[in-house]
């Protein structure tokens, strides 16, 4: 009956509960076999996982791989990197160019003609306009509504109002705190300064006035606005930034200085070294986990023929790698990759090397795609095992219960029929002393 309770031993003369314990553990035997065989599944699952891994991390290299890609890649390098440096995209010609760096860009700087002494100085000023010169006839104006306050207080208003042109900010000259306005990004502006045309990038469409001194210092400017100027060969580029996209085709240069470098573009096979350094550590990293699923002292898959092959089967592949030194063999099965040996195919033979890349892509591809296939099915047999094990062992400690109660149940009665027939030999015997006691009177 559900919700019985037994408790041995509650008359005091039968301790039934240790045997109950001891019939218990020996029909739980079969549990603990299950729970031991449960685990050696679960350990050998898990091993095998991160083979599975390991598999599917090195298959991805060639179901991700596009040959073509590797390719592609073009460098640019400066002979003079403090003058220059370069970049260059796929679409750049193999050439080489010598670039003379005439001057470099630089940003308008304009400094207030009026300032203050102190910088908690209060000062006024009114309702003026900034303008953003982009190129002759092309401007952006921004209106900066008058105030007082501190000069920071306007510095915070024009970086508000005209942030997005002009950056303004405080300039001390060793006798006043004045407004300095400079270009946020020189790029955006063609031009430059001419004192003596009044060309300027930053100018008041109307005038600034500053506790009564009008105007921004047009007669001495900080620093000139100055475009970008290079010479390659007889032709002169000029560039409203230090960056230069495009002077030909894919081709980027970063001015740094003044002076002469040379730039080389050449085809950029740091990609294909790359792959065959990833395709080494990928390779390394299955074999290594073969290696501890079978090793001879602690391995779970030790004589398994199935993860060994895993490894012979990778191994066996290899021959066109060897042919040209670009891996060696190690002791254990992995493998040391040689770049030098990728650098000297691609310089003599890089059809070489794409005919390689294709053939392992191929062998490699086919192989591991099967493979981790392959893996997933034994996985998915082992969980299999593991879930029926486990739907094994539910139910039999679902009637180790059932028996825990039958046994609690029936040792109780026992323990019940001992107790009255304890009690009737307890009265039989209290009778006969008692009867001992009437006779023994009448003598």
């Amino acid at each position: 009956m559900a919700g019985e309770i037994y408790f041995s031993n509650i008359t005091g003369r039968f301790d039934w509960g240790s045997i109950v314990d001891q019939i218990l553990r020996i029909k739980s035997l079969p549990l603990e076999r299950m729970t031991q065989e449960s685990a050696q599944i679960k350990a050998k699952q898990e091993s095998l996982s991160k083979l599975a891994n390991a598999i599917d991390a090195f298959n991805n290299l060639f179901s991700n791989l596009n040959v073509d890609d590797l390719f592609k890649s073009k460098s640019a390098t400066s002979s003079n990197t403090d003058v220059l440096t370069a970049t260059a995209s796929a679409n750049a010609p193999n050439i080489t160019l010598n670039v003379t760096v005439n001057q470099l860009a630089s940003k308008e700087i304009m400094l207030s003609r009026g300032g203050v002494n102190n910088l908690n100085d209060t000062i006024t000023w009114n309702d003026f306009q900034l303008r953003y010169a982009k190129d002759y006839g092309d401007f952006e104006t921004f209106t900066i509504s008058a105030g007082s306050g501190k000069l920071e207080d306007l510095v915070r208003q024009i970086n508000q109002t005209a942030g997005s042109r002009i950056v303004a900010s405080i300039f001390y000259d060793g006798t006043q705190y004045r407004l300095m306005l400079s270009e946020k990004d020189e790029s955006a502006s063609k031009l430059e300064t001419d004192t003596s045309t009044n060309t300027f990038v930053i100018s008041e469409a109307s005038a600034m006035n500053l506790n009564g001194v009008w105007g921004l210092d047009y007669t001495n400017p900080l620093q000139f606005a100055k475009n970008a100027q290079i010479t390659i060969g007889s032709t002169t580029f000029s560039n409203p930034s230090n960056t230069l996209e495009n002077v030909i085709t894919g081709l980027t240069i970063e001015l740094k200085n003044t002076g002469s470098a040379t730039i080389t573009i050449r085809d950029d096979y740091s990609k294909v070294k790359s792959f065959f350094s990833d395709f080494v550590n990928k390779y390394n990293a299955v074999v290594k986990q073969v290696n501890e699923m079978t090793d001879k002292d602690k391995g779970l898959f030790q004589g398994d023929q199935i993860i060994t092959g895993v490894k012979n089967s990778l191994a066996s592949m290899l021959d066109p790698l060897f042919r040209y030194g670009i891996v060696s063999y190690n002791e254990d099965g992995t493998l040391t990759f040689n770049g030098s040996a990728v650098d000297e195919l691609a310089s003599n033979n890089p059809q070489q090397l794409r005919t390689l890349i294709e053939g392992l892509k191929t062998s490699y591809g086919t192989y591991l795609e099967q493979t981790r296939t392959d893996f997933q099915f034994f996985m998915n047999d082992y969980q299999s095992r593991i879930d029926d094990i486990n739907r094994n062992i539910t139910k039999f400690q679902e009637q180790l219960v059932e028996e825990e109660r039958r046994l609690k149940r029936e040792f109780s009665r026992v323990e019940l029929f001992i107790n009255q027939a304890q009690d009737i030999m307890d009265r039989i015997k209290n009778f006969i002393v008692s009867l001992s006691e009437m006779q023994g009177g009448r003598r």
